[in-house]
């Protein structure tokens, strides 16, 4: 009998990134260059959430957003740092952002970022915890 490995869950998953926050944005792309990354799409400010981000492709396939303060601003990523930094958030491309906000809402997650112009993707985001301690940016259309 063959297992179904998919659990009856969705088979194509709309996984678009890992967060992963930093200290120093340089020295990051340079790590992740020298374990195999790729440069995607490279270090851009975006003072509306204070932060400069950039997306290395792992060897397997995997994006990796790189995320640090932006220097001068009232970065979110501030109190991450003071834990150490590193793995911070899952993000899903979603068809309806709106729809699936909602979903997480009364699914009792806490909004931690209303849906916002983010600069890097140019597209609209909002970040959420679920009560499982995760943290999901939901990412929507194109702007």
């Amino acid at each position: 009998m063959e297992r179904d490995v998919s659990q009856g869950l969705d088979p194509t998953p709309r996984l678009h990134h890992v967060g992963y926050v930093v200290a120093a944005m340089k020295g990051a792309i340079r790590r992740f260059e020298e374990a195999g990354g790729r440069l995607v799409v490279g270090p851009t400010d975006d003072p509306t959430l204070g932060v400069i981000c950039a997306l290395i492709r792992l060897p397997e396939g995997v994006d990796i957003e790189l995320v640090a303060p932006l220097e001068g601003a009232d970065s979110p990523v501030t109190s991450r740092l003071q834990r150490g930094g590193g793995l911070d958030h899952l993000c899903f491309w979603v068809e309806d952002l709106d729809a699936s906000l909602a979903r997480e809402l009364d699914n009792d997650a806490l909004l931690l970022v209303p849906p916002t112009y983010a600069v890097t993707f140019d597209a609209t985001i909002a970040f959420v915890q679920r009560r499982t301690g995760l943290v999901v940016e939901l990412m929507g259309a194109k702007r």
